[in-house]
């Protein structure tokens, strides 16, 4: 069994931390076993035109900020990771038009998917995240 991913949304990171141990985040969510963090900035690159070295610089661009550990074998086995503020709006504020030139290389599902978690994030003034575990 591969990786899974929820990308959902939460006012702030403790609060999306609070919301593991309850699970999961209230909807919208989005599961998405193929999700990359590599994808995301692409996509990022992809809507909002910045390169790949200052989405890599932003300060919320895949940040892991929280991990659980499997105590038995010692490995980490589920984290907890930032998606960026930008992507975020970009994805909120994009029209149809942009989403489907981005479903073009991203698929259909994933762009969707994650354009209404961000425009549910945009509403609430919340910041996106992106649960992956194994």
């Amino acid at each position: 069994m591969g990786e899974m991913n929820i990308v959902f949304a939460a006012p702030d990171d403790e609060t999306a931390i609070a919301e593991l141990g309850d699970w999961l985040g209230r909807p919208p969510v989005h599961n998405d076993d193929g999700l990359r963090p590599e994808a995301l900035a692409e996509l990022e690159a992809l809507l909002t035109g910045r390169d790949s070295r200052e989405i890599a610089a932003d300060p919320r661009h895949c940040v892991q900020i929280t991990e659980i550990l499997d105590e038995g074998a010692g490995v980490v086995e589920a984290g907890l990771v930032t998606v960026t503020d930008t992507l975020t709006h970009a994805l909120a504020v994009a029209d149809s038009e942009a989403l489907s030139a981005a479903a073009a290389s991203h698929g259909e599902y994933a762009v969707q998917g994650l354009a209404i978690v961000a425009r549910h994030a945009a509403v609430h003034g919340h910041h996106m995240y992106n649960f992956w575990y194994f």
